[in-house]
């Protein structure tokens, strides 16, 4: 009996072996097969972070502080605009309830766009069909944009948890390395788009309706559009620049986290490897 017993616990324990050396054998083989697709993750990662911060940057610039809009309002004296080219008298508070309303509207907060003012003293919708039908087109662009973010988000978890699953703090190392080196091309892109709009604006404008709303239904006449007399092409023009320096603050934490993982992962022995 106690032979049996014996006999039993020495089977057990060869059995435990043999699927111990299973596992870590399946465990290095999946490393050293699935290393070679590190770079490629990081590369995803990398490209996903870079659109989920712009978003998050556009929001931040775009959604974060009322009194810009009314600066911009005043900057450009749209109130005189609309008086110069359509002789309506539309008082400032209405404008700014218009934008407010238009951006829940962007962010799929509202269903409609019949936004009432006042307009000489009467009350009526300040958005025309023409208008209304080109913010529908800018709403399917900006809630696919969220929509993205959101999946985004969530691949970069994913990729985030396979990475501490296989190589633990190593990770770190591997998405910040690849960061870096992917960064080196994107910003150079960066840059030179940066570069364009800024000496030439009018073009990059109208290149990016041209390429986002190829349909043709954002040209108006500011004779005959109330949006485009209290958004003027210069008003795009500080919004873009606002979204930008948002969008620099925003990549200034994965970078310094990127150096401190890559600049410390000399003395966890981590180069050697990955």
């Amino acid at each position: 009996m106690v032979e049996q017993h014996i006999l039993s616990a020495l089977f057990m324990l060869q059995y435990r072996s043999i699927y111990d050396a299973k596992k870590v054998f399946r465990k290095v083989f999946m490393k050293k097969y699935l290393r070679f697709s590190y770079p490629i993750l990081a590369v995803l990662f990398t490209l996903m972070l870079y659109f989920i911060l712009f978003v998050s940057a556009f929001d931040l610039a775009c959604y974060n502080n009322s009194s810009y809009y009314r600066k911009e309002f005043k900057k450009f004296k749209v109130e005189e605009s609309l008086k110069e080219y359509r002789g309506e008298e539309i008082p400032l508070s209405d404008l700014e309830n218009v934008m407010r309303e238009t951006l829940r509207y962007l962010r799929g907060d509202r269903e409609n766009l019949l936004i009432p003012v006042s307009v000489n003293g009467e009350s009526t919708a300040f958005y025309q069909e023409d208008e209304a039908s080109h913010m529908a087109d800018v709403r399917v662009l900006f809630t696919t944009s969220l929509t993205l973010r959101t999946m985004f988000i969530l691949s970069c978890l994913a990729i985030l948890f396979f990475l501490l699953i296989l190589e633990h703090g190593k990770a770190f190392y591997i998405l910040g390395k690849g960061f870096l080196f992917t960064s080196i091309g994107l910003l150079s892109v960066l840059l030179l788009l940066s570069l364009y709009a800024t000496v030439h604006f009018d073009t990059a404008f109208t290149e990016f309706h041209h390429i986002f709303f190829s349909q043709g239904n954002w040209e108006f006449d500011p004779s005959l559009s109330r949006m485009i007399d209290i958004m003027p092409e210069e008003f795009f023009a500080d919004t873009a620049l606002r979204i930008l320096m948002h969008y620099l603050f925003l990549l200034a934490f994965p970078f310094l986290v990127s150096f401190f993982f890559v600049k410390r992962a000399k003395g966890w022995g981590y180069p050697k490897e990955v």
